[in-house]
C-alpha cells in the first residue's frame, strides 16, 4: 500500500510542477494576481481548496461537539466574506493596491506598513497545512515529520515561484476536483457503514445533536 501511496504522490507532484511552468509572469501584478483576471470558477476553485485546510482541527471538534460546528466555524466566516465581498472588496478593487501593506503605508506611513505586513504574515504563515502534509507524507514514506515539513514547504515553495498566483490557481483547480471526487467516492460508503443519515444520527450522542454541542453559550 505504501508503495501504490508514493507512486500516487510522486504523480500527484510532477502534475503541480507541469501546471505550474504553463506560464511565465510579466510584471508584479501578473505575478501576484494573475493580471486581475481571475475567473468565478477559478476564484471558487482557489478559495474552496485554500480555506478547507483546516480539516484537521474542523474534524477533532466535529468528532468532539456534533452539529455546533457549523455554528463555530462556519457562521462567523459566512457573515465575514459577505461583509468583505459587497463591502470591503469593491474599496481594495478601486484602490488598486496589491497589498494590506500598500493600503497601509499611503495611508498611515512605513513603519503601520511594517507592523501590518508582520501581522499579515503571522496569520497566515501555513502552519497547520505544513503539519497536515507533513503528516500525511510522513505516512507514507516512514521519515521524520521535520524531515517532511521541510519537503513540503520546499516543493510548495518551489511551483509557486514558478509562476506565482497562476500557479496556485492552476494547482487548486485540480485539487477541487481532487477533493470532491474524493466526497463523492467516500459519502456513499460511509453511509451504507452507518445505516443512512438517520443511523448516523441516531448513533450520536445526544450533546451533538444540540446546537451548542453541550458546550452552552
Amino acid at each position: 500500500m505504501n508503495t501504490l501511496a508514493l507512486i500516487l504522490v510522486a504523480i500527484y507532484a510532477v502534475v503541480l510542477l507541469a501546471l505550474s511552468a504553463g506560464h511565465r509572469g510579466g510584471g508584479g501584478v501578473d505575478y501576484l494576481l494573475a493580471g486581475r483576471r481571475l475567473t468565478l470558477p477559478a476564484f471558487v476553485a482557489t478559495l474552496v481548496t485554500t480555506w478547507y485546510g483546516g480539516i484537521l482541527g474542523i474534524g477533532e471538534y466535529a468528532w468532539r461537539f456534533g452539529i455546533s460546528t457549523w455554528l463555530v466555524f462556519g457562521v462567523p466566516y459566512y457573515l465575514a466574506a459577505v461583509l468583505f465581498a459587497f463591502w470591503l472588496a469593491p474599496r481594495l478593487r478601486r484602490s488598486g493596491a496589491i497589498t494590506i501593506p500598500d493600503l497601509l503605508v499611503d495611508a498611515y506611513g512605513r513603519k503601520a506598513s511594517t507592523i501590518g505586513g508582520a501581522a499579515v504574515y503571522a496569520s497566515t504563515v501555513p502552519v497547520a497545512y505544513l503539519l497536515m502534509a507533513a503528516t500525511l507524507l510522513s505516512q507514507v514514506t516512514g521519515w521524520s515529520v521535520l524531515t517532511t515539513v521541510l519537503i513540503g514547504a520546499g516543493f510548495s515553495a518551489l511551483y509557486v515561484a514558478l509562476s506565482g498566483f497562476r500557479a496556485v490557481v492552476r494547482t487548486d483547480m485540480l485539487q477541487l476536483v481532487l477533493m470532491y471526487g474524493g466526497f463523492f467516492l467516500l459519502l456513499p460508503a460511509a453511509l451504507a457503514h452507518t445505516g443512512g443519515f438517520g443511523g448516523l444520527w441516531n448513533a450520536l450522542p445526544t450533546s451533538h445533536q444540540t446546537w451548542d454541542g453541550g458546550l452552552g453559550w
